[in-house]
């Protein structure tokens, strides 16, 4: 393995590549989770989402915190502010669709479905491409910022879809209610969408 390229910009302190990489994959853990429960509503899957959502919570405040402790350059720093942001609200919207769907006795549509494997596929790319930064391969983070930004842009497709389908449904309550969670997995698509653009910033600075 070569040198860590991240060594050359931030300081040796504290690993924030490996806070942001633990961060990636228990985000794609929520998301996958999501998918899973949406597939198969159990309490088990129910209850490791909203635990998985915390635990990443936790990584990012603690990287929140460390941040005020060991510098670079403020702009250095900003990016891994909010990469570690957006990434917090993408399982966030997962969470808040998982509980949406409960709080409001719907059925899981076939869209949400769709949506969320799109998303879990995006999410499990990123934490990957985590991998290929910290294993200094910036050419294999790029290939994988663009099969990122392919499951971010079905997402978008899906919305568009579910959103024709559901416009078609007589009752309007129904349709409110679906509306708000489509809305939902819409901005955790936004999010997923923000994080590639961050994240493809770094690599074109560093590669």
């Amino acid at each position: 393995m070569g040198i860590n390229i991240f060594n050359k910009v931030f300081p040796q302190k504290w690993d924030f590549v490996g806070m942001l990489r633990t961060q990636a994959e228990l985000t794609a853990q929520g998301v996958q989770t999501l998918l899973d429960w949406l597939l198969e509503p159990s309490a088990e899957n129910y209850d490791l989402l909203l635990q998985l959502a915390a635990q990443a919570d936790t990584v990012r405040m603690e990287m929140e915190e460390k941040l005020y402790e060991a510098f670079v350059t403020p702009f250095d720093r900003q990016e891994l502010y909010y990469i570690s942001v957006q990434m917090d609200r993408i399982v966030e919207y997962a969470k808040s669709t998982l509980l949406s769907i409960v709080e409001y006795k719907v059925e899981p549509r076939k869209y949400f479905i769709k949506m969320t494997e799109a998303l879990s596929e995006g999410t499990t790319i990123f934490a990957g491409a985590m991998i290929s930064i910290l294993d200094n391969k910036p050419i294999e983070s790029q290939t994988r910022i663009q099969e990122i930004r392919k499951a971010h842009a079905e997402m978008e497709d899906y919305y568009r879809k579910g959103m024709s389908e559901l416009f078609q449904t007589a009752d309007a309550m129904e349709a409110l209610k679906h509306h708000e969670i489509y809305s939902q997995m819409q901005d955790a698509a936004f999010y997923l969408g923000s994080t590639v653009d961050i994240f493809h910033r770094i690599v074109v600075r560093i590669g």
